[in-house]
């Protein structure tokens, strides 16, 4: 029994012994080391170096089909209603002249009294770039163009434009005063695009010069903005030279710039923006050139 005591008190002191030279600050202590970034890279980076994730496949490149959607210029009518809205028709002039009239005009009639009625939506017919903003000046008033390149249209679209041959020079006008044309060094090589003109809108165009537009986007409303008798939408279609900026354009009012003259001139008479009926575009022509 006494033997069996101080085996045990031994073996507690021994465990004591033990346990202090263990917990000694100046016995050595074994870190497992782990090795150290590479100097720059996060946790993160390293992490994400050591369990690479799948390469995705690279994206194929889309091709845009040509445009082949055409939009109603006015909200709330079908393009089939559109020429029971015509107010004016396409009547082109003489070449060089500036009369009588070279869009077609659609109104937003009451019914069945048909009085013409400002504040209609008006909706781009084509995507496209805007090429001019025009700020309540005379004749067009409040007025937007919308470029379209040739090459975005299908085939069908431009089956209906009847294309003329582009110009191999500009003309000078029969009865009309016009600053020299501030025509591009490179028209004559230039491709061709089909311009829209929106005028006599009811306020400024809340739109980006350079910016895009989209077929059926809101660019306006129906107003009386210019040289208009009563509210209606002049819009008015011309092929010419890509890439042309309208900034602004006015005539026939002294306070008219020359610059504002020229760019009036270069759009309306000069024959390198051609005229055409832009309810070609709807496969409507109400008149032929």
């Amino acid at each position: 029994m006494l033997h069996r005591i101080r085996f045990g008190a031994g073996w507690l002191l021994g465990l004591s012994l033990l346990l202090a030279v263990s917990c000694s600050p100046t016995s050595p202590v074994h870190v497992p080391q782990t090795a150290s970034p590479a100097p720059g890279w996060t946790a993160t980076a390293v992490r994400t170096a050591a369990l690479p994730g799948p390469t995705p496949s690279p994206s194929p490149t889309a091709t845009p089909s040509p445009q082949s959607r055409i939009c109603s210029p006015l909200e709330g009518y079908e393009l089939t209603r559109l020429t029971e809205q015509i107010s004016n028709p396409y009547k082109p002039p003489p070449p060089g002249s500036d009369d009588p009239h070279f869009g077609v005009d659609l109104a937003d009639f009451s019914q069945p009294e048909r009085i013409a009625r400002s504040g209609m939506a008006v909706q781009a017919v084509l995507s496209g770039r805007v090429a001019g903003v025009i700020v309540n000046r005379f004749p067009y008033g409040n007025a937007l163009i919308v470029e379209t390149p040739l090459s975005d249209l299908d085939e069908q679209v431009l089956a209906r434009l009847n294309l003329p041959e582009a110009p191999e020079d500009v003309v000078q006008p029969l009865a009309l005063t016009c600053p020299p044309y501030p025509l591009p060094e490179d028209w004559q090589s230039r491709p061709r695009s089909l311009y829209l003109l929106y005028a006599h809108l009811q306020d400024v165009p809340a739109v980006t010069p350079g910016g895009m537009v989209e077929c059926g986007q809101v660019i306006g409303a129906v107003g009386d903005s210019g040289n208009a008798l009563a509210p209606h939408l002049h819009l008015e279609a011309r092929i010419g030279p890509a890439d042309v900026n309208f900034p602004s354009m006015a005539h026939y009012d002294p306070s008219a710039t020359n610059e504002e003259m020229a760019a009036y001139c270069l759009w309306r008479v000069s024959g390198l923006f051609q005229s055409m009926d832009a309810m070609c575009l709807l496969d409507k022509c109400s008149s032929a050139p």
